[in-house]
């Protein structure tokens, strides 16, 4: 059994602690507000506790509908109901005499369920002052009126922000949880997705000449299998090692570990032109480059070359280096380029990632003379840091 992704697991725990914080301020509610109604008149308790009960399940199951993604339609009859009883209780403990603060819990319910109601995702903090500063003024009113004692406003004032915020705030968090969850699952994906066109890239690049030599190996093999029967195993056994080559490569490219060396991929070159008697000039040696600036220009004369013996039927390729200030440039030419040539996949995956990297890939055709460019800017060494003096303690 595959064990659960720690986020994922960790998302469902959050999901059962919001659920349970979210719902558990009904009950927590309802018993703030049973503390306060104890000290009220006893003619008065059961309608105000009766009211006060009814007010807080409805904005509960308000609360629950929200959080299962249900319409707004039933939640609004039930927010108006709970807002109708508790005024209701309100009313009837002020007939007995003052108000306490056993409404300022469900308050803070119905402030909360409101904001989730009535405003839009970004505008709750703005509805939460509202609500608070709606209930602090009714609250503050009644003081006025001789129904409520000046302490209850200041404990309204605190208790509905609270509870409200407290609710509200879960939600958000429980949201933003979600969303990162998902940008996660999306980088994965993404990350995914270019490490397969990554292999394709390598994959085109790494087989295509190996496979190309090889097919022109084995062509001179058929061919001279019965004039030359030695020259004909020679290029079996050439084929051979090709194929040794490319699956060696192959590996390389599976486990993301394979370099490329230009003066490696140079003199495969040479020697893949040699083989296909094509007369081939080359420099004796390549500048010394960063590891990703040889990659990039080894991987052009790869893909030059295999363009060339697949696609042209060249008697004579020239490869050059030209370092000019702060650029190095690796340019290809060839004769015998058919009079429509265009760039293909592998022309556009290089172009790309030269681009991705500052540099260009230039291809134009002149005549029969095919030419490929591709320019790199050298990085930039660091400064060296000059060593610090150490002071040396003199003694006396």
């Amino acid at each position: 059994m595959t064990p659960e992704p720690t986020p994922a697991r960790d998302l469902r725990r959050l999901r059962h602690y919001t659920f349970v914080t979210v719902i558990g301020s009904g009950p927590l509610a309802l018993f703030m507000a049973a503390l306060f109604l104890a000290g009220s008149e006893a003619g008065t308790l059961p309608l105000a506790a009766g009211a006060a009960t009814a007010s807080v399940v409805l904005c509960t199951a308000g609360l629950a509908l929200h959080w299962h993604g249900q319409g707004p339609l039933r939640r609004r009859v039930l927010w108006f109901a709970a807002l109708v009883l508790l005024l209701a209780g309100v009313a009837v403990e002020a007939a007995a005499g003052d108000v306490s603060a056993a409404w300022a819990a469900p308050g803070g319910l119905l402030a909360a369920e409101g904001a989730l109601l009535w405003s839009r995702q970004g505008r709750r903090t703005l509805a939460l002052l509202v609500g608070t500063a709606v209930a602090t003024g009714l609250a503050a009113l009644a003081a006025q009126l001789g129904y409520m004692q000046p302490p209850v406003v200041l404990m309204t004032a605190i208790l509905v922000p609270s509870v409200a915020a407290g609710i509200v705030c879960q939600l958000w968090h429980y949201r933003v949880a979600q969303e990162l969850e998902q940008a996660r699952g999306l980088a994965a994906e993404l990350a995914v997705a270019e490490e397969r066109l990554r292999f394709a890239g390598e994959l085109h690049d790494v087989q295509g000449g190996h496979l190309q030599a090889i097919m022109l190996k084995a062509q001179v093999a058929r061919r001279f299998a019965d004039a030359d029967p030695e020259l004909a195993a020679s290029e079996v056994r050439a084929v051979e090692e090709l194929a040794r080559e490319a699956l060696r490569d192959m590996r390389a490219v599976v486990g993301g570990y394979r370099k490329t060396a230009l003066a490696d991929e140079i003199d495969s070159a040479a020697r893949i032109l040699k083989s296909a008697g094509v007369e081939a000039s080359v420099p004796d040696a390549s500048p010394s480059l960063d590891e990703d600036t040889e990659r990039l220009l080894g991987l052009l004369v790869r893909e030059a070359t295999t363009n060339l013996i697949r696609h042209a039927e060249p008697t004579a390729a020239d490869v050059s280096i030209v370092e000019i200030d702060a650029e190095v440039t690796v340019t290809v030419v060839n004769d015998g380029a058919p009079a429509r040539t265009e760039g293909g996949n592998g022309l556009s995956m290089l172009a790309k990632r030269f681009d991705e990297a500052g540099g260009s890939v230039e291809h134009a055709l002149d005549g029969d003379r095919w030419t490929i460019r591709g320019t790199l800017p050298k990085p930039v060494p660091r400064p060296r840091q000059s060593p610090r003096p150490r002071l040396r303690r003199i003694r006396r």
